[in-house]
């Protein structure tokens, strides 16, 4: 512990000047996270605020030039309505039904807009029109456009030369140049269709217009009668094969029906079925004369029986049934064969009826035979004979109509296929009728609503339009020029970025003062106490006396930068100014045997200084000056030695030694370092110091040289303590409040300052005046 002031109870700690000083380390990657806020992009722009406002000025003129030399262009339109059918003057003869209207994305109509711009159309207006000498080759006016699109062309035609001088190309160009300036746009909900051309001839846009549009029309109509020529080539081709196969198809009936000797299966079927209809009432009727002469036997012996025989309700009950039976199997006979199921489980039953009939009758007719008659025998056995003779002739019939049944199916078949030709003929015949009809018939789908005139109002180029949207770009453009050089620049936009790329904190903020001279600006400490430069200072020497750990001030700081003319000289000449001011003993020392400059900022001699006591010409005291400003401060200038070898002066025993003796008399000893890049002096300076001050300028810092110039002292030893920034747009005290919240000071010190000096305690006499 060193007392300051014997008659002070205040007292400072300091730690040796051996001691390492632990401190946040720098981030490995050289480059610490940071959230970017509004307010860091608002900065980065204010500080390229030039880029950004010649970028977009740039962009606003090119703008404005390229508007007003640009040639007028004109714009004229038409509107067509679309349907998907035409005018119906017949109703038959369509070649294709009309789809359900789908809306806006119906395939139909957005084909038909691409046919508007179909390369054809556009191929065929230009010839009707002549749009060769009229608008492709026709001369252009100056512009930087025209300019531009003459170089591409230039430039296209030596990349490939080969193509060129051909009419194929060329014909495809002036399509390819007509298609961009047509513009078809469908109005929505509707079936109406917009279409615009724009030129440089309003007059010229409007005929353009008009002939694409009677074009398509035309092209259209053409389309609908390729389609009816295709539809009738069509239709012929499948009459004459519909002809071919009729023609084949009767040889094959009239071949079978000789063979079979057919020569009507229905005519026949139907003489067969009356015969056997006719067989079956004779076998009927026979069967009942049968019964009759049966029953007329059976009187002759028992009359009284024969009666109730005739009359029994069985025998009548099995012969009704027997009848319904049999004209049933008769009717299904028409339609079924004899060996289908449901016509043998029929005859089945007809067989068991008639079993039935023939038992009972046997039966009676046993009861009755002794009575019966030989005449009445005679009779019934002639009715007998009768009824069996229809019944063979039945069973005949019945196999020759199933016969005849059997050979119709395949003779059917053929005579299906017959009628199923002559119909497809017939239909093909009619349908070619109705398309020949109707292909004489021109109408069309599309219907011209309004046609195009000529438009006298400029549609290119919009001026006003233009101005804006060049503002807007160049604006955008200004702000990504801006940025993007800014970020190339490597350079720190604020005080929070700084901190948290190099991980020390930030001891002082300097504002960026200007119209000061330089001494003034090295003097501002005690010739302005009252400005906010000033101030500035002094709350870096108080963030500096506590910054070691402990709250101890370091003996021995040095003060350096990354680049040269940052500011660092001044800012030690003002610290220790500040320091001195507090009361304490401060030693400036001039270390920068480079290119010094604190003897011209306190217009000072520098005959001889701390290169010559290094070079051991001279001794500590003959080389150690009062300053006139304050007292309490004593500097040392770098000397006339400037020229000599730096790195071998700092880095020698002497310089130690200076140190040494002076941290045993001065509260501070303040070294004004030279700059850390590409110098070894300001390392050498760093391990004998206690604590390393950066000070860097905010619009010169660059954050890989910053990373490596702390990376350097760091390797040496760990007491780089923070940085002092200077010339920073950000004013970490407000102007209003510093010039309201307080009492001017003097210019010069006061009484109460010298009195407080000649207390304090007397350290070495190192100056011959002393």
């Amino acid at each position: 512990m060193l007392t300051v002031n014997n008659k002070s109870s205040v007292t400072y700690q300091h730690s040796p000047v051996s001691e390492p000083v632990p401190y946040l380390a720098v981030p490995a990657s050289g480059v610490a996270n940071h959230t970017l806020t509004l307010e860091d992009v608002w900065k980065r722009l204010m500080r390229q605020k030039w880029t950004l406002l010649l970028t977009a000025l740039s962009i606003l003129l090119l703008t404005a030039y390229i508007t007003w030399t640009t040639p007028p262009s004109y714009r004229a339109g038409a509107t067509i309505q679309i349907e998907k059918e035409g005018v119906q003057v017949v109703n038959f003869g369509t070649l294709n039904s009309a789809a359900p209207d789908m809306g806006e994305q119906d395939p139909f109509f957005r084909t038909q807009y691409e046919q508007l711009k179909s390369r054809k159309l556009a191929t065929q207006v230009i010839a009707d029109l002549d749009l060769k000498s009229r608008l492709f080759e026709r001369p252009e006016p100056f512009s930087l456009l025209t300019s531009f699109k003459v170089i591409l062309k230039g430039l296209f035609s030596s990349l490939f030369p080969a193509q060129q001088g051909t009419g194929l190309l060329k014909s495809a160009d002036y399509a390819t140049d007509f298609s961009q300036k047509l513009y078809v746009e469908p109005i929505e909900k509707t079936h109406l269709v917009k279409v615009f051309f724009e030129s440089p001839d309003p007059v010229l846009s409007a005929d353009i217009v008009n002939a694409l549009i009677n074009a398509f029309i035309k092209d259209n109509i053409s389309s609908q009668s390729e389609t009816d020529t295709y539809a009738k080539a069509f239709l012929e081709q499948e009459m004459e094969k519909a002809r071919q196969r009729l023609t084949l198809q009767e040889a094959k009936q009239i071949e079978y029906a000789k063979q079979n000797g057919i020569l009507e299966v229905n005519n026949s079927q139907s003489s067969q079925e009356r015969k056997l209809d006719e067989l079956y009432s004779a076998l009927g009727e026979a069967e009942r004369a049968r019964i009759q002469a049966e029953s007329q036997m059976i009187q002759g012996r028992k009359r009284s029986n024969a009666r109730e025989v005739i009359n029994n309700p069985m025998l009548e009950g099995i012969k009704q049934n027997l009848s319904t039976l049999e004209a049933e199997y008769q009717d299904k006979l028409k339609q079924f064969k004899p060996a289908f199921p449901d016509m043998v489980s029929l005859r089945e039953r007809i067989e068991e009826l008639r079993r039935q009939l023939n038992s009972e009758t046997g039966r009676i007719r046993q009861s009755l035979q002794a009575d019966d008659s030989s005449a009445r025998r005679a009779d019934f056995l002639s009715a007998k004979k009768l009824e069996d003779d229809l019944r063979v002739q039945v069973d005949a019939y019945k196999g020759e109509l199933v016969a005849l049944r059997d050979s119709s199916i395949e003779y059917n078949a053929l005579k299906r296929e017959v009628e199923t030709s002559r119909n497809l003929y017939d239909g093909l015949l009619q349908r070619m009728k109705e398309v020949s009809v109707a292909s004489n018939v021109t109408s069309s789908n599309i219907r011209v609503v309004d046609a195009a005139a000529p438009d006298d109002n400029i549609f290119r180029p919009k001026k006003a339009l233009n101005l804006i949207l060049g503002g807007l770009v160049g604006l955008m453009l200004g702000v990504g020029a801006a940025l993007l050089r800014e970020t190339l620049s490597q350079s720190i936009s604020s005080v929070t970025e700084l901190q948290a790329l190099s991980g020390l904190p930030v001891l002082g903020t300097i504002p960026h003062v200007r119209h000061l001279s330089e001494s003034n600006l090295a003097l501002a400490t005690v010739r302005d106490a009252g400005s906010l430069l000033a101030e500035s200072y002094r709350v870096m020497t108080a963030n500096l006396r506590f910054v070691l750990p402990g709250g101890c001030a370091p003996r021995v700081t040095l003060i350096t930068s990354v680049n040269p003319a940052e500011g660092k000289s001044t800012s030690a000449v003002n610290i220790a100014l500040s320091q001195a001011q507090q009361g304490l003993k401060v030693l400036l020392v001039d270390a920068d045997l480079r290119r010094p400059s604190v003897h011209t900022k306190l217009g000072l001699p520098n005959a001889r200084g701390l290169s010559n006591f290094l070079n051991g010409e001279v001794d500590i005291a003959s080389v150690t000056h009062p300053s006139r400003e304050v007292k309490g401060l004593y500097l040392i200038t770098a000397g006339s030695l400037i020229a000599s070898d730096p790195v071998r002066m700092v880095s020698s025993p002497a310089m130690a030694q200076l140190l040494n003796l002076a941290t045993k008399h001065f509260d501070s000893i303040i070294i004004d370092g030279p700059p850390t890049a590409g110098f070894a002096d300001a390392i050498y300076l760093s391990s004998m110091a206690e604590a390393t001050v950066i000070v860097a300028d905010e619009d010169r810092i660059n954050r890989k040289r910053l990373v490596t110039a702390i990376e350097q002292l760091r390797r040496v030893r760990q007491n780089v303590v923070g940085f002092l920034m200077v010339k920073s747009q950000e004013e970490t005290i407000d102007y209003r409040y510093h010039d309201r919240y307080q009492t001017r000071i003097p210019s010069k010190p006061a009484a109460s300052s010298a009195a407080k000096a000649k207390g304090k305690r007397k350290g070495l006499n190192l100056s011959p005046a002393l």
